[in-house]
């Protein structure tokens, strides 16, 4: 009877082992690698299975192996300020290290314990706030420009039709053409300035982020320049509403699905998926996340930074307010957006939404 109340109790450690939110790698005195958790196989892009027994430099960044030869060296606990390491494959990361001597019974150091907590999501959390305060007097600046260009605008496409009608010179009429064109492309760009207003309070309503997400994608998948691009949904049907204004939104997910395309070139996909988030709280909240990949061009890695900012664009025809525009109205519905992308082989755009507590 006492056997089969043990067994009941017995642990399973390796179940432990891997619900750790932090990732873990045990390496030994030669820093081959003994174990690691699932978190770790996550972050680092590798298997256990081949990571075991093999030197931790096929995988692990030159400033983690520091750390853990440091610890075996002064036989003591180490702690890691944040750092940005390069994985092997080119990515940037961002983490928090400990190192830690692993002694047997005998008081001899049998390898080394490496702790380490990954860092992107609240780091870019953190850089999103900065960006919000810095933005907001463009905002300001934008808005106020926007109205007051509106009436010139509208002033000087009238005057172009009006010369156009009056005048049979081909040359005249072909000048008023292109006035009236290019009018008409800051009449909308200054539309789109006048989108960065703030949403108000009044209009957010609990929203199916799936209806928006499947309404867009009918629409695109008609359009005479989506015809070779195939799009694949993975929806989570448990998912909450969101709280937010639809319309705002919907051009957000638009912009970021129009990117998607216009980095395709022929025939190729785009598959937008969504999930809970529970490795970590949107500003304390519960939240969810819309992925949304494309096998695409891909982003250059020193674009990555600035795809976001106003104006900025790689495309010649491009505004360079597309992106700009679907992150500052995720910003100001209390989401973020965050990107992944490698040259030849597409992007992947994660956006995070707080579920609604109505």
């Amino acid at each position: 009877m006492k056997d089969k109340v043990r067994d009941k109790k017995k642990v399973n450690y390796k179940e432990i082992f891997d619900a750790f939110p932090e990732s873990i790698i045990i390496l030994d005195t030669k820093f081959s690698v003994l174990d690691m958790n699932d978190n770790a196989e996550t972050i680092f892009r590798i298997s256990r299975q081949k990571a075991q027994g093999r030197t931790s430099n096929l995988f692990m960044p030159i400033e983690l192996e520091q750390l853990a030869k440091r610890s075996l060296e002064e036989e003591r606990t180490i702690f890691g300020d944040e750092i940005n390491p390069t994985l092997r494959s080119g990515d940037k990361i961002y983490i928090q290290a400990i190192a830690s001597p692993l002694f047997s019974n005998y008081g001899n150091i049998e390898g080394i314990i490496l702790q380490i907590k990954d860092m992107t999501a609240t780091k870019f959390l953190s850089s999103k706030s900065i960006q919000e305060i810095s933005t907001s007097r463009f905002e300001i600046l934008m808005s106020g420009l926007a109205h007051e260009l509106k009436n010139p605008l509208s002033g000087i496409r009238g005057a172009a039709q009006l010369l156009a009608d009056e005048t049979a010179n081909k040359e005249t009429i072909k000048c008023a053409e292109i006035i009236t064109k290019e009018a008409d492309r800051l009449s909308s760009l200054l539309d789109s300035m006048k989108r960065l207003e703030p949403v108000a309070e009044e209009i957010l309503e609990p929203l199916d982020i799936h209806d928006i997400l499947m309404e867009i994608i009918y629409l695109e998948s008609l359009s005479d320049t989506q015809k070779n691009i195939q799009y694949k949904q993975n929806y989570d049907i448990t998912l909450p509403p969101v709280q937010g204004d639809r319309n705002s939104l919907k051009q957000a997910f638009l912009n970021l699905i129009k990117n998607a395309s216009q980095a395709i070139q022929g025939e190729g996909q785009i598959e937008v998926s969504t999930r809970w988030i529970t490795e970590h709280k949107l500003k304390g909240q519960k939240a969810i996340s819309v992925d949304i990949e494309d096998n695409g061009n891909g982003i250059a890695r020193d674009s990555l930074e600035k795809i976001f900012s106003p104006f900025y664009t790689t495309r010649q025809e491009g505004t360079g307010l597309g992106l700009f525009l679907a992150y500052q109205i995720i910003a100001k519905h209390g989401g973020a957006i965050l990107v992944e992308s490698e040259l030849g082989k597409g992007s992947l755009f994660t956006v995070y939404l707080p579920v609604s507590t109505n």
